[in-house]
């Protein structure tokens, strides 16, 4: 009896309290203590409100008024939904009018709705968000999509819901899957709407340009930029939005640019921004966002052009997005932070302390506007940490470590904070601190650049990471750890190369220790490897590789002959593909003896590659320049050669010099040509001095060998831009013995990791002297090269039974199939380095331009029989300089192959010059043609041929010094 009486007294109460609110009286009645006081006593009486509607209904007002009295607190709003929910069941007319609106478009069940697969969809929900597991979110989607039919009423507005829910779970949890399921669900929303909607266009647009954000994808990021066009064009003149689309769009062509570097794409971002801007005149709400982005787009114009005037107006323009913004806008945080960023950039012109000072000030209101736990706080953090950095305060090593440490930052900005966290200690003199960062900052390159993701946008994130495995090596030796440095080195050069070489040969390994996990892993593998090779970059397709690789798949079961797979498709495959693997390695690595499966070596591992010769790292950083020789020495397996006059910048002019010389000694006029070889010359002289002899001092080899002693061998090891020069070249020719190749047999490779597979390769060789010749004197749409038919008829006379395809033979179905037939390949024929897309180089055979031999098409091959690979052609080892550690070139794609010896060329080589090269060249091997070729004779062949056609052309280094070995 009491609880009924109190439950009675107090209704009265609250029912009283509304309403004279809604009757216009003060709204304190509900707002204040005593109001919720009064709410929690009454409720406090009830087991459950959903049963006793008046107890829900008056409750649930209290929180509604309150809600519109405070709408910043989106609790209270929260509440009154959950205890009007019964009421507006029971009788709609019951709840606020707004109230009403809600529920007829939420996330509800109807009657026809499919309820099992309703509720199961909603615990895999809950499961979702406390374990994070994506196929439970993918598979609560799945059930959603199923349980609503196509012709349901309310299926627009169930996905329009499924949408919203999977953004709120993007950003509380800041998992990529959630926000890749949104985008999902809102392409299936455009689909099912009549017209294009540009509200739902720029809010996809938004979505894919974020997902781009996180997961590096190329393709998502372009297909923002045409659903904002798309968005744009839909718009009314007068549409009061009109502003925010082309805003909008304008901000994707920015992140546009950022990946694709055309100008064109910046000058048309520019332009829409401009146009927003003067849709928005002082006092439109949106001008500050307009004003914002467009500086930016400025200021990304400036650092391609390096105009001051552009970077004048992006600091104007930044300036009056700060003034005009409030204290308590949401952006106010990265407006600042982006308008430091531009004042930064600023000061550097001019020297402007003061700009810098303004810098910090700004990026410290950003931070301190953030709360912990933002995603942007580290990008706010990071900029001020730069600007601290630029001013020489220490106190940039504490900025940077918060960033590295900020919660829900992404991948790729927790590596830029250890990155510079590494870079600020080591100049803080803190070398274990300045370590254990760019340890971290190497252990996330695999996860900005995911097996999930197209091959190309990886090339792309360890082009963005390039020189940071020479920092942490620099610092690994600062620190006299010498043997970190060489581990650290293996770990973030040549990742892609390391990820396919070890999935390749460390299958033995698994077969001895778990034999049932081999065929799958197996599997995975070739799936994996031809994904990568599925959808590389426009260029690829330009060339006919998507109907090569449609071929490949096919064969390997993946495709039927008639399907056909869109890039959304691969995509999805990819990323399915690539979760397996994750899991198969996490399963593989649990096993006693497989710990280490697949994962960088450890200095002992490498240490045993180096029992044939010494190897030689070149390590080129800002912070300091050295040679890192690795030997067979269980004591001290590594030696560090202080390169003190070494620097990046003199590196880089060297590269720039060189390439410049090499095209005028190639072509143009006499003189052009006879200053090209002087150039030349100079820059092997500087190779000399600055690299090669302080080396060779260290190793202690000061002169030729004896008469009568064997050459001692070194295997080269360049990193970045030094990849380009010819270290085996390197020495002042007119003053012989001053030169590399009259004291060593060099051999290149791209990591250690790549000569142990050439080595592993080379363990199976056998006397099998079967030799494919490829004659290219005549190609369709390229030059003729009257010597690859001497050359070919001179080595068809020493290598008595090879299988000659000259010409029109020459196809790539023919020379491929021949390839697994013969232990040597040697291919006289035309070159062709692509430097925007190095895996779309190519050697150019009858059918090259419908199905090419490229880079990408000669890495898929396995090749059981291979031994030498002799490339007479040119620039088959030239790459992308930022991808220059990556190795991605021909040379590297025959390694991959199989062929444990390459040669093959650093820039275009003369036809009859590469005649008299190979001709000597396997005179050698093959002892004037009385024996069967001993391939691995290969490196000191080419030596020697070298050397003698240098001592006959000693001034025209650009004839003899562009054949390079690699492998064992």
């Amino acid at each position: 009896m009491r609880v009924r009486l109190a439950r009675k007294m107090l209704l009265a109460g609250v029912e009283a309290r509304v309403t004279a609110v809604e009757a216009g009286g003060d709204s304190g009645l509900v707002l204040g203590a005593d109001a919720l006081a009064e709410v929690a006593a009454l409720l406090s009486l009830v087991d459950d409100p959903s049963q006793d509607l008046p107890v829900a209904r008056a409750t649930g007002m209290v929180y509604w008024l309150r809600s519109q009295a405070l709408p910043e607190d989106e609790a209270e709003l929260e509440a009154a939904m959950v205890l009007l929910t019964p009421v507006h069941d029971a009788d709609p007319a019951l709840v606020p009018a707004e109230m009403r609106e809600f529920y007829e478009k939420s996330f509800r069940p109807d009657a026809d709705v499919d309820l099992e697969s309703w509720s199961r969809g909603l615990e895999l929900l809950d499961q979702y968000e406390t374990s994070l597991d994506a196929a439970a979110l993918h598979e609560a989607v799945r059930l959603f999509q199923h349980a609503v039919p196509d012709d349901h009423p309310r299926r627009l507005a169930m996905l329009g819901d499924l949408k919203e829910i999977m953004l709120e779970l993007y950003e509380r949890l800041r998992e990529v899957e959630a926000l890749a399921l949104a985008v999902e669900v809102g392409r299936e929303l455009l689909d099912a709407t009549p017209e294009d909607d540009p509200d739902l266009l720029t809010s996809l647009g938004i979505g894919l340009k974020e997902l781009s954000k996180q997961t590096g994808d190329l393709a998502q990021l372009k297909e923002a930029v045409e659903f904002g066009r798309r968005a744009v064009a839909a718009a009314a003149a007068d549409d009061r939005n009109r502003v925010v689309y082309l805003s909008n769009l304008g901000f994707y062509l920015q992140a546009l640019f950022e990946r694709t570097k055309q100008i064109q794409t910046l000058s048309e971002a520019i332009d829409f921004g401009r146009q927003a801007v003067e849709l928005a005149p002082p006092g439109h709400l949106d001008r500050a966002l307009c004003l914002a982005n467009l500086a930016v787009a400025q200021r990304l114009l400036f650092e391609a052009i390096k105009d001051e005037n552009v970077l004048a107006e992006a600091v104007e323009l930044g300036r009056e997005s700060i003034a005009i913004t409030s204290a308590t806008d949401p952006n106010r945080a990265r407006y600042l932070s982006n308008h430091g960023y531009a004042l930064r950039i600023w000061s550097e012109q001019d020297g402007d302390e003061a700009a810098l000072t303004e810098a910090v000030a700004l990026g410290r209101e950003a931070v301190a506007l953030t709360p912990e736990d933002h995603p942007s706080r580290a990008m706010y953090l990071f900029n001020l940490g730069s600007a601290l950095s630029a001013l020489g305060d220490p106190e940039a090593v504490e900025v940077f470590a918060e960033a590295a440490e900020s919660a829900g930052s992404s991948e790729g900005m927790r590596l830029m904070a250890n990155r510079r966290l590494g870079s600020a200690a080591m100049q803080a003199g803190a070398f274990e601190t300045a370590l254990a960062a760019y340890e971290t900052a190497l252990s996330l390159l695999t996860r900005i650049t995911p097996r999930s993701l197209a091959r190309a946008d990886r090339e792309y994130g360890l082009s963005e990471a390039m020189g940071l495995a020479a920092e942490a090596a620099s610092t690994a030796i600062a620190a006299g750890r010498p043997e970190r440095a060489l581990e650290l080195l293996e770990q973030g050069r040549g990742v892609l190369l390391g990820e396919f070489i070890g999935a390749r040969t460390d299958l033995a390994e698994l077969r001895a220790f778990a034999p049932d996990l081999a065929p799958p892993f197996e599997r995975l593998r070739e799936e994996l490897e031809l994904a990568d090779h599925t959808t590389l970059t426009d260029a690829v397709v330009e060339y006919g590789q998507l109907d090569l690789l449609g071929r490949i798949l096919t064969d390997a079961g993946l495709l039927t002959p008639d399907s056909e797979e869109s890039a959304q498709e691969v995509a999805v495959r990819r990323r399915r593909s690539a979760r397996d693997w994750e899991d198969m390695l996490a399963r593989i690595r649990a096993l006693p003896g497989l710990e280490r499966f697949l994962l960088p070596p450890t200095i002992d591992q490498l240490r045993a590659q180096a029992a044939d010769g010494p190897i030689v790292m070149i390590n080129v950083s800002w912070l300091r320049c050295d040679a890192l020789i690795l030997t067979g020495d269980a004591d001290r397996p590594a030696r560090v050669v202080e390169l003190g006059t070494l620097t990046p910048q003199d590196m880089i002019d060297q590269v720039r010099r060189f390439l410049a010389a090499t095209a005028a000694a190639g072509g143009g006029s006499l003189r052009e040509r006879v200053e090209g070889q002087r150039e030349i010359h100079a820059v092997l002289g500087w190779l000399w001095d600055h690299i090669a002899e302080p080396v060779l001092v260290d190793l202690g080899i000061t002169g030729p060998p004896d008469p009568g002693q064997e050459w001692p061998r070194v295997w080269w090891c360049p990193q970045r831009e030094l990849a380009f020069l010819p270290l085996h070249a390197a020495g002042h020719h007119d003053r012989v013995p001053l030169t590399v190749l009259d004291r060593v047999v060099s051999s290149y490779t791209p990591t250690i990791r790549a000569l142990r597979y050439a080595r592993h390769s080379a363990s199976g060789e056998s006397a099998d002297a079967s030799t494919l010749i490829v004659c290219m004197s005549s190609t369709p749409e390229a030059p003729d090269l009257p010597g690859a038919r001497t050359e070919a008829l001179r080595l068809a006379r020493l290598l008595p039974g090879s299988l000659v395809l000259d010409g029109p033979e020459a196809t790539y179905d023919a020379v491929t199939a021949a390839l697994s037939e013969h232990a040597i390949v040697h291919l006289a024929c035309h070159g062709v380095s692509d430097w925007d897309t190095p895996a779309a180089s190519r050697l150019l055979l009858h059918d090259h331009r419908t199905l090419p031999l490229t880079v990408s098409a000669i890495s898929l091959l396995r090749l059981d029989r291979a031994r030498l690979a002799y490339l007479s052609a040119c620039s088959t080892t030239a790459s992308n300089q930022r991808l220059a550690d990556e190795a991605v070139h021909i040379t590297a794609a025959f390694q991959l192959a199989g062929y444990p010896h390459v040669i093959g060329t650093l820039w275009p080589i003369n036809d009859r010059i590469a005649a008299q090269v190979a001709a000597d060249v396997y005179d050698r091997l093959t002892d004037r043609g009385t024996t069967a070729p001993d391939t691995g004779q290969a490196a000191l062949a080419l030596h020697l041929a070298i050397r003698r056609l240098r001592d006959t052309a000693t001034a025209s280094p650009g004839l003899w010094a562009a054949h390079i070995h690699s492998g064992t």
